[in-house]
């Protein structure tokens, strides 16, 4: 089977600053071009570099200067592929965190890039999609939430890492009206408006969603046309059910590849070794937090179901969550800059997950929460885990001047009765009682 060559499928206009130009002027031409990142040249380095929007809002929060030149602050860089080669290599090649790679002639010049969404667009088999639905592969998932009567900028610092975060924003009834994405804080960035303002100034409404039930197919259609980095989706009734990103979708959409090419092996073998090697690293990738690396959300989602069942079915020892969240962690943000935080949840979590049992599961909550999901083990037991838990972390020194982080946690057990909203509800409730009664502290309910 033969596959298209790098050039006949790359993006030719590409959107580019030298890395002696500013971040103001990176802003402008993100803006004006409608990117949510811009590639980076230098006369001095032959690696490309990426500037995304992500790593705009981390500079805006640490106020630093958008008249910094570019080759003055950290950024990423992005692999090369040669514009003669195969699309097959290019998924060998294709980097998570800069979403795309750089297209180059013989003598290495810029000649455009490729996307995740260009290599699958170019071996989907979508006969094989049209049948299989969004809901096949979401696990439902907790979005983020804002009043649309917060500040800009107070939002804006709710969105994490990755290139497809957003904030559902909703009235005063708790009706979603409205969202802010990555692509809306450039525009804020790009037109410098003012960020205290609340946030239903800017937000991006009505939220455009689409149905659990759509084929894949025209989900992947969906996200192509409006150039969209996520899907949100609603359930039968019409309630926003979770997101799903484009990056996830593609992870899941390589693992349901793999089975089916296998029945091609001798035409594909090619195909076939490429994607099981990417099916395994996807699915990896789908079910870690890429700051901590640790488990994230949706893979905690997984293993809490499947322990419900398990205690339900076969009559097991139940088992208790520990829910925690960092005291003070805006504080830590605002006065030691968001690497600082980012160091403190990154030691906090290697020091947590080396003295749990290799039973249990830590995972990353969302921000500055995490979860602890402890199989056959009572309440009290629990209490006393995160207990040690407690003072280990207070004894932490994450950097030369920053010790004594402390955090809050809440403590419950599993009731078979309940289901799984009763049971996070309970913990939730027990850590902020923590957080609320003089934090440093454990709650057990």
């Amino acid at each position: 089977m033969e596959f298209p060559k790098i050039k006949d499928i790359a993006t030719k206009k590409v959107v580019t600053v030298n890395d002696t130009d500013s971040i103001g002027l990176a802003v402008k031409k993100m803006y004006s071009s409608n990117h949510r990142d811009v590639i980076i040249c230098s006369e001095t380095n032959p690696r490309f570099g990426i500037l995304k929007v992500n790593d705009l809002i981390k500079m805006k929060l640490e106020d630093i200067d958008f008249s910094t030149p570019i080759g003055e602050i950290k950024y990423d860089t992005v692999a090369s592929i040669g514009e003669e080669d195969s699309v097959v290599r290019s998924m060998e090649l294709i980097d998570k965190r800069s979403n795309c790679l750089c297209v180059v002639d013989k003598e290495r010049n810029l000649k455009g890039y490729i996307s995740y969404y260009d290599v699958i667009a170019t071996i989907d088999p979508k006969m094989l999609l049209q049948k299989r639905t969004i809901g096949d592969l979401m696990i439902k998932t907790m979005l983020k939430y804002a009043s649309q009567e917060e500040k800009t900028l107070s939002v804006i610092s709710l969105i994490d890492e990755g290139i497809d975060d957003c904030v559902i924003l909703t009235d005063e009834r708790g009706e979603a009206t409205g969202i802010l994405t990555t692509k809306d804080v450039v525009k804020l960035f790009g037109e410098e408006r003012d960020l205290t303002l609340p946030v239903k100034t800017y937000m991006s409404t009505p939220v455009q969603s689409v149905g659990v039930d759509i084929p894949i197919s025209e989900a992947l259609e969906f996200i192509q046309e409006r150039r969209f980095k996520r899907l949100i989706v609603r359930d039968s009734r019409g309630t926003i059910a979770g997101q799903i990103t484009q990056e996830e979708l593609i992870a899941k959409v390589y693992s349901r590849w793999a089975d089916i090419l296998k029945d091609s092996a001798n035409e594909l073998s090619e195909v076939n070794r490429v994607l099981h090697e990417r099916a395994n690293k996807y699915k990896v990738m789908a079910a870690t937090d890429s700051l901590t690396n640790l488990p994230n959300r949706s893979r905690f989602e997984e293993s809490l179901h499947a322990e419900m069942d398990k205690v339900r079915r076969y009559g097991i020892d139940s088992f208790s969550l520990i829910l925690f969240d960092v005291d003070d962690f805006k504080h830590i943000n605002d006065t030691k800059g968001h690497l600082i935080g980012d160091q403190v949840l990154r030691v906090l979590a290697r020091s947590v997950e080396q003295n749990l049992r290799s039973s249990d599961l830590i995972a990353r909550w969302g921000g500055e929460e995490f979860v602890v999901l402890l199989p056959c083990t009572s309440a009290e037991n629990a209490r006393i885990t995160a207990e040690n838990i407690r003072s280990r972390i207070e004894a932490l020194e994450i950097t030369a001047d920053l010790s004594g982080v402390t955090c809050g946690f809440g403590v419950t057990g599993y009731r078979p009765e309940e289901g799984v909203q009763e049971l996070l509800k309970r913990a939730d409730e027990a850590m902020y009682e923590a957080k609320f009664s003089g934090k440093n502290r454990v709650v057990l309910t």
